[in-house]
């Protein structure tokens, strides 16, 4: 589950294209849809399962969001990794509608910064070589017996926010612990057991262009 420290800003914008007939032969098969495509499948009467396709080859994850109107609020479920590409929503509210939206995860990385709890060491990046407008000068200091505060420096002008990327010792990849609003320079996280030797990485990240509009009523108790 996500650790959210900051709620940012969620906002997308849904569009829609048409084609002419001119376009292909006739009887030809259409072409595959552009960008990332979600289906929601009802599996139980109040479970649901999302499944996409079509992530752009650069984007460092999928935001999964879900609301109870087409135009409502819509709330952050997920930061699925970069490899993943289904979601279980499991029991929902009975005769609900659910909308969802997938968004690639797009934005620079900064280096990581190694960490093992408990201690009072601020611990830094040894060497840093990041991409444009990625955070620099990033420092993890223990905070009490399990806590880690992170701190760098902000470097992009145009970020949807930041995200904390956290990989324990011995686990093959990075994964969203949490985020913070645009302009940030620090978060805090309360560590799991496996955690406390772990890498952190801070990723300036911007939101591309969200799926389709993907939607399922749950049905009776």
């Amino acid at each position: 589950m996500i650790r959210i420290a900051t709620a940012a800003t969620l906002l997308a914008v849904l569009t829609g294209c048409a084609s002419h007939a001119t376009d292909q032969p006739a009887g030809a098969p259409a072409p595959p849809p552009a960008g990332l495509q979600l289906t929601a499948t009802l599996t139980t009467p109040t479970d649901i399962t999302l499944d996409w396709s079509g992530a752009p080859t650069d984007s460092a994850g999928t935001i999964v969001e879900f609301a109870t109107e087409p135009e409502g609020r819509y709330t952050i479920l997920d930061f699925a990794g970069a490899g993943q590409r289904q979601f279980e929503h499991p029991d929902l509210m009975p005769k609900t509608p659910f909308y969802y939206r997938v968004t690639p995860v797009l934005g620079p990385v900064s280096t990581a910064v190694e960490v093992k709890l408990p201690a009072a060491t601020i611990y830094r990046t040894a060497g840093e070589s990041p991409t444009a407008n990625a955070p620099t000068e990033v420092a993890a200091k223990s905070v009490g017996k399990d806590g880690v505060r992170v701190t760098w420096k902000d470097n992009a002008s145009d970020e949807d926010g930041y995200l904390l990327e956290i990989k324990p010792h011995g686990r093959p990849q990075y994964r969203v612990a949490g985020f913070v609003d645009p302009d940030s320079t620090f978060t805090e996280l309360t560590t799991l057991p496996a955690e406390r030797i772990a890498s952190y990485r801070i990723r300036a990240f911007h939101r591309g262009e969200p799926s389709n509009l993907a939607h399922q009523t749950t049905g009776a108790d």
